[in-house]
């Protein structure tokens, strides 16, 4: 990648290399790993998935991005992050990439992509999975890039797939719970205060960063409620470890992943009833806890993704 005259780039676990030319491809999926930073499994669980699908594998571009976190090899130009990669922070510019321009980490996944349209001119769907830390990117990425709209002009498309985050976007100040029945309501202002971040981004509209700063709630409202996403609950992933975000801002979406889903879908319903139509699917897959491949790769999911147009 080339930003004001300097080369820079990530490691990426790729089904062919992004200087081919392939005019067969007609998907490409892009699976974003967790917070064990493991792109080599993430690109196993996306390839079981494009198996399943029982598409002709020659039909797929799967890529796998390697994101970072502090420095892992002191070769500059080769970028990392904070954990805010997974909210579209920028890369961090210090020791070997000191003066080097900064690169939010959805700024990669734009270029990628268009990187592997330009390269793959047949290209007709993409999807953009994560699980995880990694569902924690794409759901943000899906609200905020501006590669959306452009590619649909070209006549390409893009799915999302959000499974198993540990925090979601809202896109207002309220949140919710569960009341001793097990019913949804509304969380007082006066508890949530206790928790002054509790909005900030990249759990809520407050103070945004990276890419997300450069638009206005508007828009990320708009493009949040009405893309094409996935989302993926197993059913029970309900501890409270998996390096789940047990912050005050973490907690105030509720105590364990599953419940934090379940909320959110409510919380975006109520958006969405307001104003815009409604583009969301989810899915409770049974008996799942926090697995990103039996997730990723059940015969549920898999059937879902058949019945949209793969």
């Amino acid at each position: 990648m080339e930003k004001e005259h300097q080369t820079l780039f990530i490691p990426i676990v790729s089904s062919s290399p992004l200087t081919a030319t392939n005019k067969d491809t007609t998907y490409i999926v892009i699976m974003i790993h967790g917070g064990g930073l493991n792109a080599e499994n993430s690109f196993k669980t996306a390839k079981q998935l494009a198996e399943s699908l029982g598409v002709s594998m020659d039909q797929f571009l799967i890529l796998a991005p390697q994101f970072l976190e502090g420095i892992k090899r002191n070769e500059r130009g080769l970028l990392f992050w904070d954990q805010n990669w997974r909210s579209g922070g920028m890369s961090l510019s210090t020791v070997q990439n000191e003066n080097l321009p900064s690169l939010s980490s959805f700024e990669v996944i734009d270029r990628l992509i268009g990187t592997s349209v330009q390269r793959n001119p047949n290209i007709r769907k993409i999807i953009i999975l994560g699980h995880s830390a990694g569902g924690q990117f794409v759901l943000r990425y899906a609200a905020v890039n501006s590669r959306h709209e452009q590619l649909a002009q070209q006549g390409v498309t893009i799915q999302y797939v959000v499974a198993n985050p540990s925090s979601y976007l809202y896109l207002d100040g309220s949140r919710y719970q569960f009341n001793s029945e097990g019913e949804i309501e509304e969380v007082p202002k006066t508890k949530l205060l206790e928790c002054p971040g509790y909005n900030r981004y990249k759990y809520g509209m407050e103070n945004l960063y990276g890419y997300a700063k450069e638009l206005p709630l508007k828009a990320i409202r708009a493009r949040l409620l009405t893309r094409p996403i996935i989302f993926l609950l197993g059913t029970e992933d309900k501890d409270r470890n998996w390096s789940l975000d047990t912050s005050c801002e973490g907690d105030a979406q509720e105590k364990n992943r599953y419940q934090r889903g379940v909320l959110y879908k409510y919380h975006l319903e109520q958006m969405a009833g307001k104003s815009l139509s409604y583009h969301h699917t989810w899915l409770g897959i049974p008996d799942a806890g926090h697995a990103s491949t039996k997730i990723l790769t059940h015969m549920d999911f898999v059937n879902e993704l058949k019945s949209q147009g793969f």
